[in-house]
């Protein structure tokens, strides 16, 4: 052990971390050999590495290599800033005290590595099942696997880029990270939330696509049927008294001219508006409509030319029995019930 007389004489403490350290009362190198580790660890500016280093260097405790590279890279950094801080002019003192302040931060960040014991991929912070499965896929089969790679070989690996890297690296491999790659790594995570919200849409559950089996006639009267349509029989002048609904009155007024037929004034009720005898009662689809309850009105239920529709007062749990067993007897339900499914790129 040499004979030091100042500080700044301890290997790997520059005149920032000199000062800091008589801020904390450490004023001579015989205060800072009666310190233990963690007390010369709670110091502003240090870590647990330069604690053991310094105290190696003052009282002779032994530093594995790993304590040994840190504080060396941190005594460097401190040259760097020593040799920054000299160079400048007096005029420009204010700017260099700023440099010093930030080289010491980095230092202290570098320092200050939080080594968390996780058991799976997943529990990584910024890893969810996706981005596990991705890792794996590329032979990081365990978190020593993920620890053991480099930034940038974490980075090729697909769904994972570059600042979703450096945070899995700083949270098991001691890189430290910046607010801004946070954000840009919880970005990326909301991306990813919308599109996987947006791979889902609504379908009919059961066999909505069906069309029924019509005869020739059935066929072309449905067809005639669409294509005439019926008039809307509403009451005389309903659109100008809100008095009067729209519902029909037969108009019975002497000078009515409703009543006497003219163009525009609105049709009558009366014989040859009714829909083709061949169609008439069917569903639009051409289907002819049988009302259930339960499942036990299915039976008897001709698929090719029927479908259900299900009553209002059935509840949702007789609902899906009553889907579901019409989806095995390819029955067509006319007012299913829609879930959200995945949907298949």
């Amino acid at each position: 052990m040499s004979d030091l007389e100042d500080l700044e004489d301890i290997s790997g403490v520059g005149p920032s971390k000199a000062d800091d350290l008589r801020d904390a009362g450490y004023e001579s190198v015989e205060d800072v050999r009666g310190a233990d580790e963690d007390e010369l660890a709670e110091v502003d500016s240090f870590g647990k590495s330069l604690a053991a280093r310094v105290k190696a260097e003052v009282g002779g405790l032994e530093l594995d290599d790993e304590s040994d590279a840190e504080v060396t890279e941190e005594a460097a950094d401190d040259a760097d800033a020593e040799s920054d801080a000299e160079a400048e002019s007096d005029s420009e003192s204010d700017s260099s005290v700023d440099t010093d302040d930030d080289a010491d931060d980095a230092a202290e960040a570098a320092e200050d590595v939080i080594e968390v014991d996780y058991e799976a991929i997943d529990e990584i912070s910024g890893v969810g099942e996706a981005k596990a499965e991705a890792l794996q896929e590329a032979g990081y089969e365990s978190v020593e696997d993920v620890q053991a790679a480099s930034q940038s070989e974490l980075a090729d690996v697909e769904s994972v880029g570059n600042a979703l890297a450096a945070r899995i690296k700083a949270d098991v491999g001691g890189l430290a990270v910046t607010e801004d790659v946070d954000a840009e790594i919880e970005t990326d995570e909301e991306e990813e939330e919308v599109a996987e919200e947006a791979a889902t849409e609504l379908q009919a559950r059961g066999v909505a696509d069906k069309t029924p089996t019509l005869t020739d006639e059935t066929a072309a009267a449905l067809a005639q049927k669409h294509r005439e349509g019926t008039p809307k029989f509403n009451r005389q002048d309903h659109h100008k008294k809100k008095r009067v609904s729209k519902s029909y009155r037969k108009p019975r007024g002497q000078h009515s001219k409703q009543r006497k037929g003219q163009k525009g004034k609105g049709a009558t009720v009366e014989a040859g508006f009714r829909s083709p005898t061949a169609a008439r009662d069917l569903h639009p689809s051409g289907f002819e409509e049988v009302y259930v309850h339960n499942t036990d009105d299915l039976d008897g239920v001709d698929g090719d030319t029927q479908a259900v529709r299900i009553a209002s007062a059935v509840g949702g749990r007789k609902r899906e029995l009553i889907e579901e067993e019409a989806e095995e007897e390819e029955i067509r339900v006319l007012n299913p019930t829609y879930v959200e499914v995945e949907v298949e790129e």
